[in-house]
């Protein structure tokens, strides 16, 4: 029975290296898409105050991107040691809340896909009109 529960163990570490191996790919991945996402953001952002057409205008479009820049969602806080939990009555519960949250990540990175489709294509659409233009 003892060989039995050691084998049982050793697989347990294993798998529990392995996702933390995974989940340190995960996190420098976004790390570096949220690092991206931040450049990308404020380049669109020099990009969209050449809509102002005058001081008042320009007022409006940096207002506007101050409230969306203030409901930015916040990074990650760290845990403190002594709140972590390592109850494994609730593991199923807690593996099952990161697959749906993950499953709602999947879907929120194709809607961040199209918008980023749609923006390249409304920034093509400009620069051939500026080109067109003779600027």
């Amino acid at each position: 029975m003892e060989s039995a529960d050691n084998a049982r163990d050793t697989r347990f570490k294993e798998i529990f290296v392995s996702f933390n191996e995974s989940l340190m790919k995960y996190w420098e991945s976004y790390i570096r898409l949220q690092d991206q996402l931040y450049e990308s953001l404020g380049a669109a952002r020099e990009v969209s105050w050449l809509a102002a057409t005058d001081m008042s205008k320009l007022r409006d479009i940096n207002q506007a991107q101050r409230e969306l820049f203030s409901r930015m969602p916040r990074r990650m806080d760290y845990i403190p040691l002594a709140q972590i939990s390592l109850d494994y009555d609730s593991a199923l519960s807690k593996i099952a809340e990161l697959e749906e949250t993950l499953s709602l990540e999947e879907e929120g990175c194709k809607k961040l896909e199209e918008a980023i489709a749609i923006l390249k294509e409304k920034a093509g659409a400009m620069k051939e009109a500026l080109r067109a233009a003779g600027r």
